[in-house]
C-alpha cells in the first residue's frame, strides 16, 4: 500500500513539471502599426480574435504615440499562429478626464469582433507590415 501511495505521488509531481514545463502553445512575434487614413493611431489597444475557435487568453497589444503595437497572449510575448478578426478599441483604458462619454475616433464596425473587417493570419515567417493597419475615421 505504501509503495502504491509513493508511485501515485511520483506519478502526480512528474505530470505537473510536464504540465508547468509545457507552458501553452508556442507564440509568434506580432508587432504591427494602426493608422486612421493616413496619421498613427496614438492610443487604445489591438486585439486578436481567434477565428474559428475560443482561447482563455486574446492576443492583445497597447497602441503608442506612434501607432506601433506588440501582442502578448497570457502574459508572455507573442501569439498562437493562426487566422484572426482584429478589433481596435481606440478608448481602451482611457477614462476621459471630465467623466464624458468619450469621442469616436474611428469606424465602430472596427472596434468589435462581429462586424470587423481587419483580418490576419499569424506565422513564422510573416513579411514586414503583415500586421500593419488602417482603420476608417468615424462618420
Amino acid at each position: 500500500m505504501r509503495s502504491l501511495r509513493l508511485l501515485l505521488a511520483c506519478a502526480l509531481f512528474l505530470s505537473f513539471i510536464f504540465v508547468a514545463g509545457c507552458g501553452g502553445p508556442k507564440l509568434v512575434p506580432v508587432k504591427g502599426k494602426v493608422k486612421v487614413g493616413d496619421k498613427p493611431l496614438d492610443k487604445g489597444e489591438v486585439t486578436f480574435h481567434p477565428d474559428g475557435h475560443q482561447m482563455p487568453d486574446l492576443p492583445h497589444g497597447k497602441l503608442d504615440s506612434s501607432g506601433e503595437y506588440t501582442l502578448s497572449t497570457g502574459g508572455r510575448p507573442g501569439a498562437p499562429a493562426g487566422k484572426y478578426k482584429v478589433t481596435v478599441n481606440p478608448n481602451a483604458g482611457e477614462a476621459p478626464a471630465d467623466y464624458s462619454i468619450p469621442k469616436d475616433v474611428i469606424d465602430k464596425s472596427s472596434t468589435m469582433a462581429t462586424t470587423t473587417t481587419l483580418k490576419a493570419e499569424v506565422k513564422p515567417d510573416a513579411p514586414p507590415g503583415s500586421y500593419d493597419f488602417t482603420v476608417q475615421p468615424a462618420k
